[in-house]
């Protein structure tokens, strides 16, 4: 059994050897960067308007306002532009994103996120080397929808919170997102049922998988963080698979419940059950 320091080292080594780097983002990795969704403290101070003993957590304020109808619909977007305002254009980058960005930033790298935040952007990663299969949270698509075009949201966000009744905690009907092609109503782009758009986001999954094949030139390291089994077949299964078949691959997986790795992988694998900043920063540390 090797002790964390030992597993660092051996991480460290392996990305200085490394062609290519992978970056295989999930939840935990927000989490890491104070983007925890099951934290009362952060709720109320982020959403004191929202904040009940009903509704404690931002995990909680978004499966109350999932999907919207014509009877919910002023208040769900009340709770939206909110979250959206919070989570995507005020939160700054996190740490261990930039400590991520710092350890990574001279190496031939891409990432794959299932995380909507931006917050890979934020910390200064190149927006053309960062998939977002599941969406962002910065963009809007028609309901219908009625074409494959996604729409910067951040004026409509605005507007909607500039006016909205903080006692009803409503917006005004006026300021509903319309589709600027159809008039109907405007959407979230997350992966939330069929009607997701995606289209925009293929090109990013070919560059992904272009990425995977020029990696069997030389030395892969995939690093995943925080990537449980809400959405395996995304992140966590595939880069199983490729650790397994790319002739010169290691998996560092980083998960405080799920560190584990199939057995025919662990030769291969180092697994970290600690705390995901913790061990970004070892890893830059040890790399200065």
């Amino acid at each position: 059994m090797q002790t964390y320091s030992e597993k660092i080292d051996n991480a460290a080594r392996l990305l200085a050897e490394a062609d290519y780097v992978l970056i295989g983002a999930g939840a935990g990795l927000s989490a890491g960067a104070g983007l925890n969704y099951q934290d009362p403290a952060l709720f109320k101070k982020w959403f004191p308007l929202f904040a009940s003993p009903d509704m404690r957590t931002i995990w909680e304020g978004v499966t109350s306002h999932w999907a919207p109808n014509d009877a919910n619909r002023l208040r769900f977007w009340a709770y939206w532009a909110t979250h959206i305002e919070k989570i995507r254009y005020d939160a700054p980058a996190g740490q261990v994103y930039l400590n991520l960005r710092n350890l990574i930033d001279s190496r031939n790298h891409f990432v794959i996120t299932t995380n909507v935040d931006g917050q890979f952007v934020k910390a200064g990663f190149d927006p053309a080397r960062i998939y977002t299969p599941q969406g962002d949270y910065g963009l809007f698509q028609c309901a219908t929808p009625c074409s494959d075009a996604l729409y910067d949201n951040r004026e409509m966000v605005q507007q909607m919170l500039t006016h909205m009744d903080k006692h009803r905690l409503e917006i005004r009907a006026t300021d509903i997102p319309r589709c600027p092609n159809c008039g109907g109503y405007l959407e979230r782009n997350l992966r939330i049922d069929k009607h997701f758009v995606e289209k925009p986001h293929l090109k990013k999954q070919s560059d992904y998988l272009d990425f995977i094949d020029q990696s069997a030139s030389g030395k892969l390291v995939l690093l995943e963080f925080g990537v449980g089994f809400n959405t395996p077949v995304i992140i966590r299964y595939p880069f199983e698979r490729i650790t397994a078949d790319h002739p010169n691959a290691a998996l560092i997986r980083v998960n405080l419940e799920y560190a584990d790795v199939p057995e025919k992988i662990a030769a291969k694998s180092i697994g970290f059950q600690e705390n995901v900043a913790q061990v970004v920063q070892s890893m830059e540390q040890r790399e200065k």
